[in-house]
């Protein structure tokens, strides 16, 4: 089994993403309601750090196909939480109709969770890969 290494200044291109989606999304659920930022936005913090701890856990396990399957999980329920912030609507203090999210952000935001699926896609495949040539010797 290989050693283990924490390399700080290489934290992997799925930790990356996914830091650089926190930084993304930080300032847009500062912005939103007290009630939606106190729920739904915690909700999505706190999915988005999850993912971060399990592809942290998973670059550093040899064997890391469970945590790999957990880290997709995971980005399916940030997708749905993400998709359930653009649909709700709230009256600001002006008495307008606003949506948490803009269609802007929506699309971005979107664009970084299917882009860290693709990325989380090819490291299980070659997980999976590497798995069945170990079982071919």
């Amino acid at each position: 089994m290989p050693e283990l290494k924490y390399d700080r200044a290489n934290p992997g291109p799925c930790c990356q993403k996914i830091d650089d989606m926190i930084q993304y999304a930080r300032p847009i659920i500062a912005r939103w309601p007290a009630f939606h930022k106190y729920t739904l936005g915690e909700d999505i913090m706190q999915e988005m750090y999850t993912m971060l701890r399990l592809a942290t856990k998973a670059r550093l396990r040899y064997m890391n196909k469970s945590t790999l399957a957990d880290l997709d999980t995971s980005k399916a329920v940030l997708d749905v939480f993400i998709q359930q912030a653009n649909k709700v609507i709230f009256t600001d203090r002006n008495g307008r109709e606003r949506r948490l999210l803009t269609d802007q952000s929506f699309g971005v935001w979107s664009a970084k969770v299917a882009e860290i699926g693709a990325l989380i896609g090819g490291w299980m495949a070659s997980v999976s890969d590497r798995k069945s040539s170990d079982q071919r010797r």
